[in-house]
C-alpha cells in the first residue's frame, strides 16, 4: 500500500496499472504507430497472462482485422496444459468481435517436424503410440560426469551439429538454471569454436570480488574468528596485513569461532609467554593481533545506522579505501575485467535498492548494518553480473526453461534433464503457504495467488514446451553419478522414440579433437598404445599442441618407466637412482649417526624420509588449542624422569601407590608445567586448564602400575643417551667393510644383577599396534627402536644375561608384552 500509494504521489505506474492504462487508452481510439491501422495481431510464446496483461490483448484484438495466436497447448494432458489454459479461454472469447481470431496449436504439429519427433510427442503427450518409432529425426540421451561434464558433452554435440550444416542461430540450448549453465557452457563452446550468446552472466553474489565485499559487511564492526581469517587472507581487500602464520597463531591462542574477542586472546596468550624461548612466537602473536585490530578501525565505518542512501555511498568509499579495484585490477585480463563489471554493478545494485527504498517511503530510514545487510542480500541474488562480449547474431543461444512455450529451433539441446530438476521443483514462497493462499483465493472467488500445485503445473508445461521446441534433432542432457539419474520425463521421451541413453561420453579421437585438452588426450591414449610418433605428426599443423604434445607423451613414458622398476624393486633414473655426480652429495645429506626414528622412518617411506631428513622440507607444525602432542609428551618425560630420579637417588623405589607418592608425582610435573607454560608449549590456556588435570591423571596412573608392576628391578638409566653429543660412543653396525653408526635415547633402563629391561614411555597409540612393533617379524625391518635400545643399554650395563624391552603406556596405567632375548642372541649382534 505504502508504494502503490509513493507511485501515485509521483504520477507513476507499475506494471499492472500501466497495462490497464494502455487497455483503455485504445479502447478509447488512442493510436501509437504500431497499432496504427493494425492489420494482423500475433501472439507467439504466451502461456499465460496477467489480468491485466489479458485486458490489453483483448483491447488490442478487438482493433485488429485479424488475430493469430500460438499457443502451447497439449489437448490429451489437461494436467499440462492448465497454465495456458485461462488464456485459451479469453481469446476464445474474443470470437465475438468483429475482427477474425484464430487460435493455432502448433506444440503437436507434425508440420515441419520429424517423424520421430512427432511420434515422441503425440506418445508422450497422449499415451504410447501403436508401433515403433519411424524414421527420420533424431533423438539422443546423453548422460555425462557432472555439471562441468554436461557442458563438455553439450559442447561437443554443438561442434557437431554445426559440422553437420546447422546454422547456429538454427540451434538452441534450453536450461533450468541458465545463470549456473551459462559459464559453463560459454567456457567449452569457446574451447571449441562454437559460437554461444547465453545473454546473462554469473549470478552477482557468486562473483569472487562480491562474496570477499560482503564477507567485509558481514564482519563488521567486529570481526570473530572466522571473518578476521577470511578478509585478511583475501587478495581483494587490502585491509591490514597479517602474519604468515595467522591461522596457526589464532588456534593456538584458543581464538575460536564464537569464543570471544580474537584481539583479546592473541593479546592474552602473548602475556603469558615470559621466557626467553618463545619470544619469537610472542611478537608474532602481537602481530597478528594488530592486524585484526587494523581491520576492524576498517571495517567501523560500515558499523553505525544510516540511511540508504548513505549506505550506498559508504559501499563506494570502502570499496576505494580496501583497495579493492586496484587489486581486481590484477591479473588476467578476462578476470579483470568481469571483477571491476561486477564491482560496477554492486555499486549499481546498492543504488538501486536506495531508489526502492525511497519509493516505499523508506528513504529516510535510518537502516541499522542487520537490517540493511539482508536488504543488499536480497536484491544480490535477484542480479546477475554483466555477461562478457558474445556474437551479436549468428550465435548458438541460451534460452531459460521459461521461454520453451515461445521456442522453435531445428535442433534443440536440453540441460539438467535429472530427476528432481526436469521438471524443476518450484521455488518455495516465502511470503505465504498454501492454506493462506487457498483461503485468499476462496475469499476473492479466482485464483489471485498461486498454490505450489499450480507452479508445478507450470513447470511441467514447461517441460513438455521444452520437448516441443525441436523441429529434427532433440538431445536431452543430465549430470550423471553421486546417485543423480535422468528424470522419469526423459527417460518416457527416449522410449517412445525408442532410443536408449547413451553411454557416458568419451573423449573423441585425434582426428575429431576439438579442444586442447581433448587433443591432449587423444594423444597421450596413442602414446600408451605405442604410437606417440603418429600422434605428433597429426599435430604438426599446431606447433604449440605439437610441443605441449610431446612434452606430455615423455613424461608418460618417464612414468612407465618409474613404474616398472617400482614394481621389480629395481632403481632406474627416474626411480631412486642417483647418478654417480651426485652420489657424493647424497652421502654428505645422510645423517653421521642414524636414530632408530629415521630408520623406521626411511623403513617405512624412503620419499618421506628423504623429504624431512635430506631436504629439511619441515613438516607442519600442529595447530588448533590443544597442546602440540610432542610438546605434551616432552612434557611428561622430563617431569617422569625428575619423578624416578628423585626416588632412585633416595633408594625408594617402587613407589607403594599411595597419597603422598602420587602427590609427589605431581609436584614433579608441576614444576616442570610452570617451564612448558611460560615457553607457550601447552597450547591455549582456557583448554589447557581441564588438560592440565588429565596429564597430572596420568603422572596417578603411572605411580599405580609401578607399584603394581614392581619386579624386584630399579631404574638405572634415565633419558640415557647415546652418540651424537652424550659423550658416550655410538653403536656402529657393520656389514663387511659398510658400517652405520647409530645415536639415540633411551627413556629408561631398569636392572638388578642379572637382568636389564628397557622401557619406552609412550603417551599415545594404540596397545595393540605398539605391541606389533616388537613382533618377530617386524624387529630389523619396520621396528627398530628396541633392538638397538638393548644393544645400547646391555653395552653400557654390561653382566646382564637376560634382557627385555617394553613400552610403558602412560594413558592406560599399563606395559605392553616385552621383547624378551638372552645376552648372545643373534638379534643384538652387531
Amino acid at each position: 500500500a505504502a508504494f502503490e500509494r509513493r507511485l501515485a504521489d509521483l504520477d507513476a505506474l507499475d506494471a499492472s496499472a500501466g497495462e490497464r492504462a494502455a487497455a483503455e487508452a485504445v479502447r478509447r481510439g488512442a493510436e501509437c504507430e504500431p497499432t496504427a491501422g493494425l492489420d494482423l495481431l500475433f501472439l507467439d510464446g504466451f502461456a499465460r497472462a496477467s489480468p491485466s496483461a489479458s485486458d490489453l490483448l483483448a483491447a488490442l484484438a478487438a482493433r485488429a482485422r485479424r488475430t493469430l495466436a500460438r499457443l502451447p497447448w497439449f489437448p490429451d494432458r489437461p494436467d499440462v496444459s492448465a497454465p495456458a489454459e485461462a488464456l485459451l479461454r479469453r481469446l476464445e472469447a474474443l470470437h465475438q468481435g468483429p475482427g477474425e481470431i484464430e487460435i493455432d496449436f502448433p506444440s503437436l504439429s507434425a508440420e515441419g517436424r520429424a517423424p520421430r519427433l512427432a511420434h515422441l510427442l503425440a506418445a508422450v503427450a497422449a499415451g504410447p503410440a501403436p508401433g515403433p518409432a519411424p524414421e527420420g529425426g533424431r533423438v539422443l540421451g546423453l548422460p555425462a560426469a557432472g555439471e562441468e561434464g554436461e557442458a563438455e558433452v553439450a559442447a561437443r554435440l554443438l561442434a557437431d551439429l554445426l559440422d553437420d550444416g546447422h546454422a547456429p542461430a538454427e540451434v538452441a540450448v534450453v536450461s533450468a538454471a541458465p545463470e549456473r549453465s551459462a559459464p559453463l557452457l560459454r567456457r567449452s563452446c569457446a574451447a571449441r569454436g562454437v559460437p554461444f550468446a547465453a545473454g546473462v552472466g554469473s549470478p552477482l553474489g557468486d562473483v569472487p570480488v562480491v562474496r570477499a565485499v560482503r564477507a567485509a559487511l558481514a564482519g563488521a564492526p567486529v570481526p570473530g574468528r572466522e571473518a578476521a581469517e577470511a578478509l585478511l587472507g583475501s587478495s581483494y581487500l587490502g585491509l591490514a596485513r597479517p602474519p604468515a602464520r595467522l591461522a596457526f597463531l589464532l588456534d593456538r591462542a584458543g581464538a575460536l569461532e564464537g569464543q570471544g574477542d580474537p584481539v583479546a586472546a592473541l593479546r592474552d596468550r602473548a602475556a603469558r609467554l615470559t621466557a626467553p624461548a618463545a619470544a619469537r612466537e610472542r611478537e608474532d602473536l602481537l602481530s597478528a593481533a594488530r592486524a585484526v585490530e587494523a581491520l576492524a578501525e576498517a571495517l567501523r565505518p560500515l558499523a553505525s545506522p544510516a540511511t540508504p542512501r548513505e549506505w550506498a555511498r559508504r559501499l563506494r568509499t570502502f570499496l576505494a579505501a580496501a583497495g579493492v579495484r586496484r587489486r581486481a585490477a590484477r591479473g588476467e585480463a578476462a578476470v579483470v575485467a568481469q571483477d571491476l563489471a561486477a564491482l560496477r554493478r554492486l555499486e549499481e545494485v546498492a543504488e538501486g535498492l536506495a531508489d526502492a527504498l525511497a519509493l516505499c517511503g523508506r528513504g529516510s530510514e535510518r537502516l541499522d548494518p542487520d537490517g540493511w545487510r539482508p536488504l543488499l542480500d536480497a536484491a544480490l541474488e535477484a542480479a546477475a553480473a554483466r555477461p562478457p562480449p558474445e556474437p551479436a547474431g549468428g550465435a548458438v543461444e541460451l534460452w531459460p526453461l521459461s521461454a520453451a512455450a515461445g521456442l522453435s529451433a531445428r535442433a534443440v539441446v536440453v540441460l539438467g534433464c535429472r530427476r528432481g530438476a526436469f521438471p524443476p521443483a518450484p521455488r518455495p514462497e516465502a511470503l505465504l503457504r498454501d492454506p493462506e493462499r487457498a483461503a485468499v483465493n476462496r475469499a476473492l472467488r479466482r485464483s489471485a495467488l498461486p498454490t505450489s500445485g499450480v507452479r508445478r503445473d507450470e513447470s511441467l508445461h514447461q517441460a513438455f514446451c521444452a520437448l516441443a521446441a525441436a523441429r529434427q534433432t532433440l538431445a536431452l542432457l543430465w549430470p550423471a553419478g553421486d546417485g543423480a539419474s535422468a528424470a522419469p520425463l526423459a527417460l518416457e521421451a527416449l522410449a517412445a522414440a525408442g532410443v536408449a541413453p547413451s553411454p557416458p561420453a568419451a573423449d573423441p579421437p585425434l582426428s575429431r579433437a576439438r579442444a586442447p585438452a581433448e587433443a591432449l588426450r587423444a594423444a597421450a591414449r596413442l602414446g600408451r598404445a605405442g604410437l606417440a610418433g603418429e600422434a605428433v605428426a597429426a599435430l604438426r599443423g599446431a606447433p604449440l599442441l605439437s610441443a605441449r604434445a610431446g612434452q606430455a607423451l615423455a613424461v608418460g613414458a618417464l612414468e612407465g618407466e618409474r613404474r616398472e622398476a617400482v614394481l621389480a624393486r629395481a632403481a632406474a633414473p627416474w626411480a631412486g637412482l642417483v647418478p654417480a655426480p651426485l652420489a657424493g652429495a647424497l652421502a654428505e645429506a645422510l645423517p653421521r649417526e642414524w636414530t632408530p626414528s629415521q630408520l623406521e622412518a626411511e623403513a617405512r617411506c624412503p620419499y618421506r624420509f628423504f623429504l624431512a631428513e635430506v631436504a629439511r622440507v619441515p613438516e607442519p607444525g600442529a595447530a588448533g588449542p590443544d597442546a602440540d602432542p610432542r610438546d605434551e609428551g616432552s612434557l611428561l618425560h622430563a617431569a617422569l624422569e625428575r619423578f624416578v630420579a628423585a626416588r632412585r637417588d633416595r633408594g625408594e623405589w617402587p613407589p607403594a601407590g599411595d597419597a603422598a607418592d602420587r602427590a609427589e608425582a605431581r609436584a614433579a610435573a608441576e614444576s616442570v608445567m610452570a617451564r612448558f607454560e611460560a615457553e607457550g608449549r601447552v597450547g591455549d590456556p582456557r583448554v589447557w586448564a581441564s588438560r592440565r588435570e588429565a596429564v597430572l591423571s596420568r603422572m596417578d596412573r603411572f605411580v599405580a602400575a609401578e607399584a603394581r608392576l614392581a619386579d624386584g628391578l630399579a631404574p638405572r638409566l634415565l633419558e640415557h643417551r647415546f652418540g651424537g653429543a652424550s659423550g658416550r660412543p655410538p653403536l656402529v653396525v657393520r656389514d663387511g667393510t659398510e658400517e652405520v653408526r647409530l645415536a639415540g635415547r633411551i627413556d629408561r633402563v631398569d636392572a638388578d644383577g642379572e637382568r636389564l629391561l628397557v622401557l619406552d614411555y609412550k603417551n599415545g597409540g594404540d596397545e595393540r599396534q605398539l605391541a606389533s612393533r616388537l613382533a618377530p617379524e617386524a624387529l630389523g625391518v619396520t621396528s627398530f627402536q628396541a633392538p638397538l635400545y638393548l644393544m645400547a643399554a646391555a653395552r653400557d650395563l654390561p653382566g646382564r644375561s637376560r634382557l627385555a624391552a617394553g613400552y610403558a603406556l602412560l594413558r592406560q596405567g599399563a606395559r605392553t608384552a616385552g621383547l624378551e632375548v638372552a645376552a648372545g642372541d643373534g638379534l643384538l649382534a652387531t
